[in-house]
Protein backbone atom coordinates (compact mmCIF):
# COMPACT_ATOMS: atom_id res chain seq x y z
CA UNK A 1 0.00 0.00 0.00
CA UNK A 2 1.57 3.87 -1.14
CA UNK A 3 2.10 5.71 1.72
CA UNK A 4 2.23 9.82 1.15
CA UNK A 5 1.61 12.35 3.53
CA UNK A 6 -0.82 14.10 2.42
CA UNK A 7 -3.64 13.28 0.27
CA UNK A 8 -5.88 16.31 -1.52
CA UNK A 9 -9.16 14.62 -2.95
CA UNK A 10 -10.24 16.78 -5.74
CA UNK A 11 -8.13 18.89 -8.39
CA UNK A 12 -10.90 21.79 -8.84
CA UNK A 13 -9.67 25.36 -7.77
CA UNK A 14 -9.35 24.69 -4.21
CA UNK A 15 -7.38 21.56 -4.51
CA UNK A 16 -5.17 22.40 -6.72
CA UNK A 17 -4.29 25.33 -4.94
CA UNK A 18 -4.15 23.33 -1.87
CA UNK A 19 -1.85 20.87 -2.92
CA UNK A 20 0.70 23.13 -4.53
CA UNK A 21 0.95 25.50 -1.13
CA UNK A 22 1.87 21.93 0.09
CA UNK A 23 4.43 21.29 -1.70
CA UNK A 24 5.76 24.27 -1.80
CA UNK A 25 6.15 24.83 2.02
CA UNK A 26 7.94 20.97 1.99
CA UNK A 27 4.88 19.22 3.44
CA UNK A 28 6.50 15.98 2.77
CA UNK A 29 4.92 13.25 -0.17
CA UNK A 30 1.72 15.28 -1.44
CA UNK A 31 -1.04 13.24 -3.64
CA UNK A 32 -4.02 14.98 -5.76
CA UNK A 33 -6.51 12.75 -6.56
CA UNK A 34 -9.39 13.27 -8.65
CA UNK A 35 -12.33 10.76 -9.85
CA UNK A 36 -12.11 12.86 -13.52
CA UNK A 37 -9.23 15.14 -15.05
CA UNK A 38 -8.35 18.56 -13.58
CA UNK A 39 -10.77 21.28 -13.36
CA UNK A 40 -13.89 19.02 -15.09
CA UNK A 41 -16.34 19.90 -11.93
CA UNK A 42 -18.15 22.98 -10.82
CA UNK A 43 -14.34 24.95 -10.73
CA UNK A 44 -14.58 24.64 -14.56
CA UNK A 45 -18.10 25.71 -14.88
CA UNK A 46 -17.41 29.33 -13.19
CA UNK A 47 -18.76 32.55 -13.95
CA UNK A 48 -15.35 34.25 -13.65
CA UNK A 49 -16.01 37.18 -11.32
CA UNK A 50 -13.77 38.77 -9.31
CA UNK A 51 -14.85 40.83 -6.47
CA UNK A 52 -14.38 41.45 -2.94
CA UNK A 53 -17.53 42.79 -1.71
CA UNK A 54 -18.61 40.48 1.25
CA UNK A 55 -20.21 40.65 4.87
CA UNK A 56 -17.46 39.84 6.92
CA UNK A 57 -13.60 40.23 7.66
CA UNK A 58 -12.95 36.45 6.64
CA UNK A 59 -14.19 36.72 3.65
CA UNK A 60 -12.93 40.42 2.49
CA UNK A 61 -9.74 39.74 3.78
CA UNK A 62 -9.17 35.97 1.55
CA UNK A 63 -10.54 37.54 -1.43
CA UNK A 64 -8.16 40.46 -0.81
CA UNK A 65 -5.48 38.11 -0.70
CA UNK A 66 -6.31 35.79 -3.39
CA UNK A 67 -6.78 38.42 -5.62
CA UNK A 68 -3.47 40.26 -4.82
CA UNK A 69 -2.00 37.07 -6.08
CA UNK A 70 -4.37 36.47 -9.26
CA UNK A 71 -2.89 40.45 -10.43
CA UNK A 72 0.55 39.23 -9.40
CA UNK A 73 1.01 35.58 -11.26
CA UNK A 74 4.03 35.42 -12.16
CA UNK A 75 5.90 36.59 -9.00
CA UNK A 76 3.51 34.17 -6.95
CA UNK A 77 3.23 31.33 -9.15
CA UNK A 78 5.57 31.53 -11.92
CA UNK A 79 4.09 29.26 -14.09
CA UNK A 80 1.17 29.80 -16.36
CA UNK A 81 -1.51 32.93 -15.63
CA UNK A 82 -4.63 33.47 -14.23
CA UNK A 83 -6.38 35.70 -17.17
CA UNK A 84 -6.89 38.27 -14.17
CA UNK A 85 -8.91 41.57 -16.24
CA UNK A 86 -9.40 43.89 -13.89
CA UNK A 87 -12.86 45.71 -15.19
CA UNK A 88 -14.05 46.69 -12.20
CA UNK A 89 -16.88 45.28 -9.82
CA UNK A 90 -19.95 47.22 -9.85
CA UNK A 91 -22.99 46.08 -7.11
CA UNK A 92 -26.14 48.46 -7.66
CA UNK A 93 -28.35 48.25 -4.59
CA UNK A 94 -32.12 49.05 -3.83
CA UNK A 95 -32.68 51.62 -1.91
CA UNK A 96 -33.82 49.75 1.27
CA UNK A 97 -30.07 48.39 1.01
CA UNK A 98 -28.22 51.58 0.65
CA UNK A 99 -27.56 52.12 4.37
CA UNK A 100 -25.95 48.56 4.33
CA UNK A 101 -23.69 48.80 1.43
CA UNK A 102 -22.59 52.28 3.05
CA UNK A 103 -21.59 49.89 5.80
CA UNK A 104 -20.20 47.63 3.64
CA UNK A 105 -17.96 49.67 2.09
CA UNK A 106 -16.85 51.50 4.85
CA UNK A 107 -16.01 48.09 6.30
CA UNK A 108 -13.82 46.56 3.67
CA UNK A 109 -11.85 50.29 3.17
CA UNK A 110 -10.95 49.88 7.23
CA UNK A 111 -9.32 46.48 5.43
CA UNK A 112 -7.40 48.22 2.82
CA UNK A 113 -9.68 47.60 -0.15
CA UNK A 114 -9.96 50.52 -3.06
CA UNK A 115 -14.08 50.79 -2.81
CA UNK A 116 -16.50 53.19 -2.94
CA UNK A 117 -19.86 54.41 -2.65
CA UNK A 118 -22.00 55.99 -5.49
CA UNK A 119 -24.60 57.77 -5.90
CA UNK A 120 -27.02 56.83 -8.65
CA UNK A 121 -26.00 60.01 -11.01
CA UNK A 122 -22.36 59.07 -10.61
CA UNK A 123 -22.99 55.33 -11.93
CA UNK A 124 -23.27 56.53 -15.70
CA UNK A 125 -19.22 57.08 -15.09
CA UNK A 126 -18.36 53.29 -14.37
CA UNK A 127 -21.28 51.39 -16.58
CA UNK A 128 -22.75 53.74 -19.31
CA UNK A 129 -25.24 51.41 -20.13
CA UNK A 130 -26.65 50.75 -17.05
CA UNK A 131 -30.55 51.61 -16.30
CA UNK A 132 -31.19 53.42 -12.99
CA UNK A 133 -34.84 52.26 -12.08
CA UNK A 134 -34.84 51.31 -8.47
CA UNK A 135 -31.47 51.91 -7.87
CA UNK A 136 -30.49 53.70 -5.10
CA UNK A 137 -26.55 53.35 -5.16
CA UNK A 138 -24.04 51.37 -5.89
CA UNK A 139 -20.51 49.61 -4.50
CA UNK A 140 -17.68 49.97 -6.76
CA UNK A 141 -14.66 48.50 -6.73
CA UNK A 142 -12.13 49.61 -9.68
CA UNK A 143 -9.33 46.57 -8.66
CA UNK A 144 -12.54 43.34 -9.19
CA UNK A 145 -12.87 41.52 -12.52
CA UNK A 146 -12.39 38.75 -14.59
CA UNK A 147 -10.28 35.55 -14.25
CA UNK A 148 -9.95 32.21 -15.78
CA UNK A 149 -10.28 29.08 -13.58
CA UNK A 150 -8.57 26.39 -15.57
CA UNK A 151 -5.69 28.41 -16.45
CA UNK A 152 -5.09 28.68 -12.60
CA UNK A 153 -5.99 24.66 -12.20
CA UNK A 154 -3.38 24.15 -14.59
CA UNK A 155 -0.95 26.28 -13.85
CA UNK A 156 -0.63 25.65 -10.45
CA UNK A 157 -0.53 21.73 -11.45
CA UNK A 158 2.13 22.43 -13.58
CA UNK A 159 4.19 24.41 -10.47
CA UNK A 160 3.28 21.73 -8.28
CA UNK A 161 4.42 18.67 -10.48
CA UNK A 162 7.75 20.48 -11.04
CA UNK A 163 8.31 20.62 -7.05
CA UNK A 164 7.36 17.12 -6.58
CA UNK A 165 3.65 16.33 -6.40
CA UNK A 166 1.87 13.58 -7.41
CA UNK A 167 -1.58 13.78 -9.38
CA UNK A 168 -3.56 10.70 -10.67
CA UNK A 169 -6.71 11.51 -12.77
CA UNK A 170 -9.37 9.33 -13.26
CA UNK A 171 -8.96 7.96 -9.54
CA UNK A 172 -12.25 7.73 -8.30
CA UNK A 173 -12.23 7.79 -4.41
CA UNK A 174 -15.23 5.40 -3.01
CA UNK A 175 -14.29 6.27 0.70
CA UNK A 176 -12.23 7.41 3.05
CA UNK A 177 -10.00 4.87 5.24
CA UNK A 178 -10.64 5.32 9.18
CA UNK A 179 -8.99 3.71 11.82
CA UNK A 180 -10.34 4.23 15.64
CA UNK A 181 -11.33 7.38 14.91
CA UNK A 182 -8.68 9.08 12.24
CA UNK A 183 -8.47 9.09 8.81
CA UNK A 184 -5.35 7.16 7.46
CA UNK A 185 -6.40 7.08 3.48
CA UNK A 186 -8.30 6.22 1.12
CA UNK A 187 -10.07 3.83 -1.02
CA UNK A 188 -10.61 3.85 -4.70
CA UNK A 189 -13.39 2.31 -6.70
CA UNK A 190 -10.67 0.19 -8.15
CA UNK A 191 -10.49 -1.58 -4.79
CA UNK A 192 -7.08 0.32 -4.47
CA UNK A 193 -5.88 1.47 -1.12
CA UNK A 194 -3.52 4.41 -0.09
CA UNK A 195 -2.79 5.51 3.13
CA UNK A 196 -2.12 8.82 4.47
CA UNK A 197 -1.21 10.87 7.24
CA UNK A 198 -3.22 13.72 6.73
CA UNK A 199 -6.88 13.74 4.33
CA UNK A 200 -8.14 16.84 2.89
CA UNK A 201 -11.93 16.97 1.17
CA UNK A 202 -11.83 19.39 -1.59
CA UNK A 203 -14.80 18.16 -3.74
CA UNK A 204 -16.88 20.61 -3.37
CA UNK A 205 -20.73 19.73 -3.88
CA UNK A 206 -19.05 15.88 -4.27
CA UNK A 207 -18.31 16.19 -0.34
CA UNK A 208 -21.37 15.20 1.39
CA UNK A 209 -21.08 11.80 -0.38
CA UNK A 210 -17.62 11.16 1.13
CA UNK A 211 -18.04 12.03 4.20
CA UNK A 212 -21.64 10.68 5.35
CA UNK A 213 -20.30 7.30 4.79
CA UNK A 214 -18.11 8.33 7.74
CA UNK A 215 -19.67 9.53 10.04
CA UNK A 216 -20.14 13.24 10.02
CA UNK A 217 -22.88 14.69 7.53
CA UNK A 218 -21.74 18.33 6.56
CA UNK A 219 -24.39 21.31 6.81
CA UNK A 220 -24.61 21.78 2.86
CA UNK A 221 -26.92 21.94 0.43
CA UNK A 222 -26.87 22.17 -3.53
CA UNK A 223 -28.57 24.48 -5.95
CA UNK A 224 -28.64 24.59 -9.42
CA UNK A 225 -27.30 27.74 -10.94
CA UNK A 226 -27.02 28.33 -14.53
CA UNK A 227 -24.88 30.94 -16.80
CA UNK A 228 -26.55 31.83 -20.66
CA UNK A 229 -23.81 33.18 -23.12
CA UNK A 230 -24.93 36.02 -25.22
CA UNK A 231 -23.84 37.50 -28.12
CA UNK A 232 -24.06 40.89 -29.18
CA UNK A 233 -24.06 42.24 -32.49
CA UNK A 234 -21.24 43.60 -34.32
CA UNK A 235 -20.90 46.96 -33.01
CA UNK A 236 -23.27 46.99 -30.08
CA UNK A 237 -21.16 48.36 -27.26
CA UNK A 238 -20.58 45.39 -24.43
CA UNK A 239 -20.68 45.69 -20.71
CA UNK A 240 -17.88 47.75 -19.47
CA UNK A 241 -17.79 46.42 -15.12
CA UNK A 242 -18.54 43.00 -13.98
CA UNK A 243 -21.84 44.19 -12.56
CA UNK A 244 -24.09 41.82 -9.89
CA UNK A 245 -26.97 43.44 -9.58
CA UNK A 246 -29.09 43.33 -6.18
CA UNK A 247 -32.35 44.88 -7.17
CA UNK A 248 -33.40 42.70 -10.88
CA UNK A 249 -30.61 39.59 -9.27
CA UNK A 250 -28.86 39.78 -12.83
CA UNK A 251 -25.05 39.31 -13.02
CA UNK A 252 -23.40 40.60 -16.31
CA UNK A 253 -20.01 40.05 -17.30
CA UNK A 254 -17.88 40.90 -20.92
CA UNK A 255 -16.66 37.46 -22.44
CA UNK A 256 -14.66 36.79 -25.66
CA UNK A 257 -15.50 38.53 -28.65
CA UNK A 258 -18.78 39.79 -28.76
CA UNK A 259 -19.96 37.19 -26.21
CA UNK A 260 -21.13 37.81 -22.70
CA UNK A 261 -22.25 35.95 -20.33
CA UNK A 262 -25.32 36.41 -17.85
CA UNK A 263 -26.85 34.39 -14.60
CA UNK A 264 -30.62 35.41 -13.24
CA UNK A 265 -30.71 34.59 -9.55
CA UNK A 266 -34.22 32.99 -9.20
CA UNK A 267 -36.04 32.55 -5.99
CA UNK A 268 -37.27 29.08 -6.63
CA UNK A 269 -33.78 27.79 -7.74
CA UNK A 270 -34.23 23.80 -7.72
CA UNK A 271 -32.38 21.88 -5.12
CA UNK A 272 -29.84 18.91 -5.93
CA UNK A 273 -30.02 15.84 -3.54
CA UNK A 274 -26.76 14.37 -5.52
CA UNK A 275 -24.48 16.23 -7.47
CA UNK A 276 -24.30 14.09 -10.34
CA UNK A 277 -27.91 14.44 -10.83
CA UNK A 278 -27.33 18.27 -11.98
CA UNK A 279 -28.31 18.67 -15.65
CA UNK A 280 -25.47 20.60 -17.57
CA UNK A 281 -28.33 22.02 -20.09
CA UNK A 282 -30.00 25.39 -19.65
CA UNK A 283 -33.33 24.80 -17.92
CA UNK A 284 -37.03 25.89 -20.18
CA UNK A 285 -37.90 29.31 -19.26
CA UNK A 286 -34.47 29.98 -18.42
CA UNK A 287 -33.96 32.32 -21.17
CA UNK A 288 -36.86 34.41 -20.80
CA UNK A 289 -35.85 35.00 -16.99
CA UNK A 290 -32.25 36.47 -18.44
CA UNK A 291 -33.96 38.82 -20.73
CA UNK A 292 -36.64 39.91 -18.20
CA UNK A 293 -33.47 40.64 -15.80
CA UNK A 294 -31.32 42.58 -18.49
CA UNK A 295 -34.46 44.64 -20.00
CA UNK A 296 -34.69 46.47 -16.18
CA UNK A 297 -31.07 46.85 -15.29
CA UNK A 298 -29.42 46.35 -19.72
CA UNK A 299 -32.10 47.39 -21.73
CA UNK A 300 -29.35 47.43 -24.64
CA UNK A 301 -28.55 43.82 -23.94
CA UNK A 302 -31.79 42.09 -23.88
CA UNK A 303 -32.15 40.90 -27.30
CA UNK A 304 -28.98 39.77 -27.62
CA UNK A 305 -28.88 36.76 -29.72
CA UNK A 306 -28.99 33.27 -26.71
CA UNK A 307 -25.87 30.91 -28.14
CA UNK A 308 -24.70 28.91 -25.24
CA UNK A 309 -24.76 28.19 -21.53
CA UNK A 310 -24.23 25.69 -18.89
CA UNK A 311 -26.04 24.71 -15.53
CA UNK A 312 -23.77 23.42 -12.39
CA UNK A 313 -24.39 23.54 -8.74
CA UNK A 314 -23.84 26.04 -6.13
CA UNK A 315 -22.69 24.04 -3.09
CA UNK A 316 -23.77 25.84 0.11
CA UNK A 317 -24.24 26.15 3.42
CA UNK A 318 -26.77 27.73 6.33
CA UNK A 319 -25.05 30.77 6.09
CA UNK A 320 -23.45 31.06 2.92
CA UNK A 321 -20.51 30.57 4.06
CA UNK A 322 -17.93 27.93 3.26
CA UNK A 323 -16.53 24.78 5.78
CA UNK A 324 -12.85 25.20 6.18
CA UNK A 325 -11.49 23.24 8.71
CA UNK A 326 -10.87 19.90 10.71
CA UNK A 327 -13.73 17.38 10.05
CA UNK A 328 -15.48 17.14 13.44
CA UNK A 329 -15.01 13.73 15.63
CA UNK A 330 -12.38 12.48 12.55
CA UNK A 331 -8.42 12.96 13.49
CA UNK A 332 -6.63 14.00 10.47
CA UNK A 333 -9.34 14.64 8.24
CA UNK A 334 -9.66 18.43 6.50
CA UNK A 335 -12.80 19.68 4.75
CA UNK A 336 -12.58 22.51 2.67
CA UNK A 337 -15.85 23.09 0.32
CA UNK A 338 -18.95 24.54 0.30
CA UNK A 339 -17.18 27.51 -1.59
CA UNK A 340 -19.54 28.30 -4.40
CA UNK A 341 -19.97 32.49 -5.14
CA UNK A 342 -16.97 32.52 -3.11
CA UNK A 343 -14.01 30.30 -4.56
CA UNK A 344 -12.56 31.45 -7.72
CA UNK A 345 -10.86 34.75 -6.04
CA UNK A 346 -10.57 33.38 -2.60
CA UNK A 347 -9.05 29.95 -4.06
CA UNK A 348 -5.04 31.22 -4.12
CA UNK A 349 -5.18 32.15 -0.47
CA UNK A 350 -7.16 29.80 0.73
CA UNK A 351 -5.56 26.85 -0.40
CA UNK A 352 -2.10 28.18 1.64
CA UNK A 353 -4.29 28.85 4.57
CA UNK A 354 -4.96 25.25 4.58
CA UNK A 355 -1.43 24.74 3.79
CA UNK A 356 -1.15 25.87 7.37
CA UNK A 357 -3.61 24.52 9.01
CA UNK A 358 -2.67 20.76 8.24
CA UNK A 359 1.50 21.73 8.74
CA UNK A 360 0.42 22.85 12.28
CA UNK A 361 1.07 26.75 11.48
CA UNK A 362 -1.10 29.66 12.33
CA UNK A 363 -2.31 31.22 8.67
CA UNK A 364 -2.61 34.80 8.30
CA UNK A 365 -6.10 34.58 7.90
CA UNK A 366 -8.29 33.69 10.88
CA UNK A 367 -10.55 31.26 9.56
CA UNK A 368 -12.11 29.84 12.67
CA UNK A 369 -15.23 31.38 11.67
CA UNK A 370 -15.42 28.86 9.19
CA UNK A 371 -14.65 25.59 11.56
CA UNK A 372 -17.16 22.84 9.94
CA UNK A 373 -18.75 22.54 13.64
CA UNK A 374 -19.11 26.27 14.12
CA UNK A 375 -22.75 25.72 13.65
CA UNK A 376 -23.19 23.05 16.61
CA UNK A 377 -21.29 25.06 18.68
CA UNK A 378 -24.10 28.28 17.55
CA UNK A 379 -22.11 30.30 15.23
CA UNK A 380 -23.42 31.81 12.35
CA UNK A 381 -21.92 34.10 10.16
CA UNK A 382 -23.92 37.34 9.24
CA UNK A 383 -24.88 38.05 6.08
CA UNK A 384 -25.76 41.87 5.19
CA UNK A 385 -27.76 41.49 2.25
CA UNK A 386 -29.43 38.34 3.55
CA UNK A 387 -28.76 34.47 3.06
CA UNK A 388 -26.94 33.66 -0.78
CA UNK A 389 -24.46 34.12 -3.04
CA UNK A 390 -23.71 38.03 -2.14
CA UNK A 391 -22.88 37.11 1.01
Amino acid sequence: MTTYDVCVIGSGLVGTSTANALVRRGAGRVLLLDRGSPGCGDSGLTFGMVRRHYTNPVLIQLAMAGTEILADWDAQVGVGGSGFVPTGYLLPVPDHLVATCRAQVALQRELGLETHFLEPDELCEVEPLLSLDGVGGAAYAPGGGVCESRLMILSWLADGLARGLEVRQSADVSSLLLEGGRAVGVQLASGERIRAGQTIVATGGWSPELLAPAGWAPPMALGRIQVAVLRLVPGAIPPAAVTSDAVSNVVVRSAAGRDIWVVAYQPDTPLIAVRDDCQRDLLPGYEASIRSALAARFPSLANAQLVGGWGGAYDHTPDWHPLVGPVPGITDLWLCAGWSGHGLKSSPAIGRVMADLVCGSSPTIDVSNLAPDRFVRGIENRCAYGPGARA
